[in-house]
């Protein structure tokens, strides 16, 4: 049953992505996008930007510590459970709420760096 609901809800989203989906938003998302459509920029191709982003200097290991910060999100929110189970939070709700909270503290945190990071 859980997994027939999440098969249809998927469905519904993912139809609904289609239905609205745009080549660029109406509004720039960020300061430095806003400038781009300003001055009439033109994006290069995918793969040119790929090149230029990885012979910068210094990009490689934010792209690592980025990457590698994902990945313990990821481990950590996967067995956060087991690891909490083990200091003896082991009510259900408990759990989730302090899952749900990890999860929201990643989201805003991310919201903010890149809030400063953008200005």
């Amino acid at each position: 049953r859980y997994f027939g609901l999440m098969a249809v809800l998927s469905t519904v989203l993912l139809a609904g992505t289609c239905l609205q989906y745009q080549e660029e938003p109406e509004i720039a998302p960020s300061t430095s996008e806003w400038n781009k459509r300003a001055s009439n920029q033109k994006e290069p191709p995918f793969r040119r930007s790929v090149m230029k982003f990885f012979s910068t200097k210094g990009f490689t290991r934010p792209l690592i510590a980025f990457i590698c910060s994902i990945s313990i999100t990821n481990i950590v929110g996967a067995f956060i459970d087991e690891f909490l189970g083990r200091v003896g939070i082991t009510n259900k709700m408990n759990v989730a709420l302090i899952g749900a909270g990890f999860e929201f503290a990643i989201v805003l945190g991310g919201i903010l760096v890149g809030g400063y990071v953008d200005h």
